[in-house]
């Protein structure tokens, strides 16, 4: 037999007492009790009870966060949702004076009044180093209203908190993530329109080839269509794409959950003869086992998950084999901290992790730290090509040289509003 199990008086000694072991405490704790009858599993029983009961209390106490020296806490003081020429971005407020900037994903109306409602009275007071104790303390908070709109929401506050933290300690972001692992990041031009011609669609992806761009992305099908018609067929925008860009360049093509299986099959095989590096959201994005059956029957690379959101949604999606490429949005999915998550879940099963974005501002900004901090991240990203109708909200936009985009190196994203 072993030496009883000692602690110094603390938090703990409510678990374990000095000269008394767990099992002896459930012993003297059952036999007071005149329905419990005393076995096995009933000792087993009072033993959990008697260490959740400990544990609980011990996690409630609210530690202080371990900072390097001369660096002093900051405390959430405020959190605001700011738009500006039809831009929506946070601005998180701590009373150190640094400030940090986040970006909720566009075209969601909800997202401003979700962080001043809700969000902001759970995270005011709370040390801005503390982000996972935030983020848990947002996801958990909200357990009734979530869903999409909430991770949004909350992507916004954790990247903005990434970029306090990093601004206080004088690193970049990708520091905090795990560190340098790239420092540029090849991209492909994305077009969103489905709206132009096959020829004025394949005129601007040769464009792009001639700016230094090694792969390009256009839509087909019509967005959630269920076998819709199209503006233009699909199988003439592919074969004026490819012959515009040559055999070199990486071909992409989204369908933005427009087919129905036998349609996407289909279409998958014609895409296979185009040499189309990989068929994106085929058909309805939520549901994973029609993906799978999709991507059971080709060879083509299925890619998706820019709807879906933290790592639970992430393991259904690895479990039932839908994707080969798997696209987390920053601003979508849980923000860096949650990314970093769904990044591991990527890596461990095999897959390829290439992160939806459409922001081309914070968000992007965000991406990049991302991918460039993370080794599944191997493929080409996302930049999209579509003419902007107002001003940028950074100052310094990031904007892809010969096809890269060099992540920034100044504290924090690295970047001013």
């Amino acid at each position: 037999m072993g030496v009883p199990f000692k602690r110094s008086k603390g938090l703990t000694d409510n678990i374990l007492q000095p000269e008394k072991s767990i099992v002896n405490r459930a012993r003297e704790h059952a036999r007071y009790d005149i329905r419990t009858p005393m076995n096995r599993r009933t000792l087993f029983k009072h033993s959990l009870g008697l260490l959740g009961a400990g544990y609980a209390r011990a996690s409630q106490v609210d530690e202080p966060t371990h900072r390097p020296r001369g660096v002093g806490a900051l405390k959430i003081t405020d959190a605001k949702a700011i738009r500006r020429n039809n831009y929506l971005y946070y601005q998180i407020f701590t009373d150190g004076g640094v400030t940090g900037v986040g970006e909720p994903s566009p075209s969601n109306e909800l997202a401003g009044e979700f962080l001043e409602k809700v969000l902001k009275p759970l995270i005011v007071g709370m040390d801005a180093f503390a982000i996972e104790k935030i983020w848990e303390k947002m996801y958990v908070s909200t357990y009734k209203e979530r869903g999409q709109s909430v991770s949004i929401a909350i992507s916004g506050v954790d990247i903005a908190l990434h970029d306090i933290v990093g601004k206080a300690l004088g690193v970049p972001v990708y520091q905090l993530l795990g560190g340098l692992y790239r420092s540029k990041i090849p991209v492909y031009a994305s077009f969103t329109s489905r709206e132009r011609s096959p020829v004025e669609q394949a005129k601007l992806c040769a464009k792009m080839v001639e700016q230094g761009f090694t792969g390009t992305k256009i839509k087909i099908a019509a967005r959630q269509g269920a076998d819709g018609p199209p503006a233009f067929p699909d199988e003439d925008r592919v074969r004026e794409a490819r012959a515009a860009i040559g055999p070199k360049v990486k071909l992409m093509v989204d369908a933005n959950s427009g087919y129905s299986v036998p349609h996407a099959i289909r279409m998958g095989r014609f895409l296979e003869s185009q040499d189309v590096f990989w068929f994106e959201e085929p058909v309805p994005f939520w549901d994973y086992a029609a993906t799978a059956e999709v991507a059971k029957a080709l060879d083509i690379p299925i890619a998706g998950g820019e709807q879906d959101h933290t790592r639970w949604d992430f393991q259904k999606i690895i479990s039932a084999k839908a994707l080969d490429i798997l696209q987390a949005d920053v601003t979508k999915a849980g923000g860096l901290s949650e990314c970093r998550k769904i990044a591991a879940l990527i890596d461990a099963a095999g897959l390829y992790y290439v992160p939806h974005d459409t922001s081309g501002e914070i968000g992007l900004v965000a991406c990049m730290h991302l991918v460039a901090a993370t080794p599944v991240c191997r493929y080409l990203h996302e930049y999209i090509m579509e003419e902007r109708k107002n001003p940028p909200v950074v100052k310094e936009p990031l904007i892809p040289r010969n096809g890269e985009i060099e992540v920034p190196r100044k504290p924090g994203l690295g970047i001013e509003v």
